[in-house]
């Protein structure tokens, strides 16, 4: 057989050829390659043929006995069996990597939400799901949505402030928003109050919180009542200026910083009936993993009871 070999065969050769090739080697024998391999011995014979024809070389010797390589064939079988373990290697990491992705679940969130709610519904999730990595992305509210349109998270876990063409938003649950004053402000004696109450004093808000402004803007008007307000950027910023005793605000329960309670009394509002709706937003396009889909019906079941311990 001409030992010359055709450059463009290395381009022609098979997987198949090379494993079923490797096989023959190691039984010594046509027929027990063709069982291992679940194949008729013509197919195993005429595979090894083909490789032996694309690189014009003679790979194997037979005898009525036994099938033993040539030298060459012992040349290809070394290399071969050196390729196919670092492919079979690469392989097993791209399937390691697969599974990891699998189970691991990027979800967005605002810092105070969570920092207050979601940390012990994550370790209680994991706890009982050790295989599953939760990581807990803390951003402010713009880029929580920018997370989720840009797919750089699985889902987030927030109030959607405004429609978001592309979103979705499953509610998970809500809060009856409060008025927060300082300790020591006048309406702190108070165990509830009106909006003309309310009224006469500086009020700031988050500057996001467009759709419940709106509210209270129409509230505040029906009662013939100016409603004048600054806002903040961050809840941070917000809280802070209550702590100085700078202004009052509306906020459901939980956005109050737990470590500052005493710092603040939250007060029931008569004659306004609003709340704020926590849920998961997802984009309308998203197929989300099964650990991800998992961990969203998890929060279903106990989101609602965790927003409700006290503080």
């Amino acid at each position: 057989m001409n030992q010359s070999t055709d450059p463009s065969a290395l381009t022609r050769l098979e997987l198949s050829e090379l494993e079923t090739f490797l096989w023959v080697v190691r039984e010594g024998s046509f027929s027990e390659a063709a069982r291992k391999l679940h194949l008729s011995q013509p197919a195993v014979t005429n595979r090894v043929k083909r490789l032996e024809d694309k690189l014009r070389i003679k790979l194997l010797q037979r005898t009525t006995r036994q099938v033993t390589p040539t030298p060459e064939g012992l040349r290809l079988r070394d290399a071969a069996e050196a390729a196919l373990a670092g492919l079979r290697d690469v392989m097993r990491q791209f399937q390691k990597s697969a599974e990891t992705g699998r189970n691991r679940i990027v979800v967005a969130c605002t810092p105070m939400l969570a920092a207050t709610v979601l940390p012990r519904l994550i370790h209680d999730y994991q706890q009982r799901y050790p295989d599953i990595q939760v990581v807990l992305r803390d951003l402010p509210y713009a880029q929580v949505v920018q997370a989720i349109t840009q797919d750089a998270a699985d889902f987030a876990v927030a109030a959607l402030d405004t429609k978001q063409r592309g979103l979705q938003f499953q509610s998970l649950a809500e809060e009856k928003v409060l008025l927060v004053v300082p300790a020591g402000h006048p309406l702190a004696a108070h165990a509830s109050v009106t909006l003309s109450m309310i009224a006469p004093y500086r009020i700031m808000f988050l500057d996001r919180y467009l759709s419940l402004r709106k509210h209270l803007t129409e509230e505040f008007a029906k009662q013939g009542l100016t409603f004048e307000h600054t806002t903040a950027s961050t809840l941070p910023t917000l809280l802070g200026m209550i702590d100085a005793g700078n202004c009052v605000t509306f906020l459901p329960r939980t956005m109050v910083q737990r470590n500052a309670q005493s710092s603040r009394v939250l007060i029931e509002i008569k004659d306004l009936d609003a709340t704020r709706h926590w849920g998961c937003i997802l984009s309308r396009r998203a197929e989300l993993s099964a650990a991800a889909q998992a961990f969203r019906d998890y929060l279903r079941k106990h989101f609602r009871e965790q927003l409700a311990e006290p503080v």
